[in-house]
């Protein structure tokens, strides 16, 4: 699978010139704390991801076309700072909704956005990796990841370990956008089809690529059933 990287930032034409050393220093750091944050930094980039219009925009996307219904369980993979986890608690109430993130920054910022559906038992966040999900008790009738998987070392591994967490007939949602400078809508549909490709390597079926145009660049959602 292809692999870009996620800068989380949009880039700023023209800035390059006026922007000081450290200022360009500093702006690197941040765009790596998108993909593993941490410390100081990788809150800050908590505290963009939770506000940024278009991140919102693939949560709630992303949560349509899953269909989620009001006794679904689901699983997020790499949720950040958990507001497609509050968006799914709102839905799933009669269910429940789990996450793992890798980021021990992410489960405190998601854990606090999200403490009334934790002390009521309807969701659960754990730190931990797709390559390495926890044991749940019962098995998900959904799972999705949003940008995110372009981080996964062996993605159709992960995509395998995340199977066996799906009930038969359970749907799994993977969405991406890139975010490089040179990014167009045909990248977007080149990692739509990787993606699909990876999945059906991991033992998944009737993969269905997604297309949406958001933003400067077009967002890809793929679905695939267990």
């Amino acid at each position: 699978m292809t692999t870009l990287k996620y800068p989380g930032l949009e880039h700023q034409p023209g800035g390059g010139e006026k922007q000081s050393r450290l200022a360009r220093a500093l702006r690197r750091l941040l765009v790596s704390q998108f993909g593993r944050p941490s410390g100081f930094l990788g809150n800050v980039a908590g505290f963009i991801m939770a506000r940024r219009p278009s991140n919102l925009d693939r949560i709630r996307w992303t949560l349509s076309l899953l269909d989620v219904k009001p006794h679904d369980r689901v699983l997020e993979v790499g949720f950040g700072p958990g507001v497609a986890i509050e968006l799914l608690s709102k839905i799933a109430r009669q269910g429940f909704v789990a996450g793992i993130d890798h980021s021990q920054e992410m489960v405190r910022h998601a854990a606090k956005r999200n403490a009334e559906a934790i002390r009521a038992g309807r969701v659960v966040l754990y730190r931990a990796s797709a390559s390495a999900p926890p044991e749940f008790n019962g098995l998900f009738d959904k799972i999705l990841t949003i940008n995110a998987i372009h981080f996964w070392e062996d993605p159709v591994e992960c995509l395998r370990k995340l199977r066996k967490l799906l009930r038969p007939g359970g749907l799994m949602a993977v969405t991406l956008q890139p975010r490089t400078r040179t990014a167009t809508d045909a990248t977007t549909a080149i990692l739509g089809q990787e993606i699909a490709a990876n999945l059906e390597r991991a033992g998944f079926s009737h993969c269905d690529v997604k297309i949406r145009k958001t933003g400067s660049v077009a967002v890809a959602c793929v679905l695939a059933t267990n």
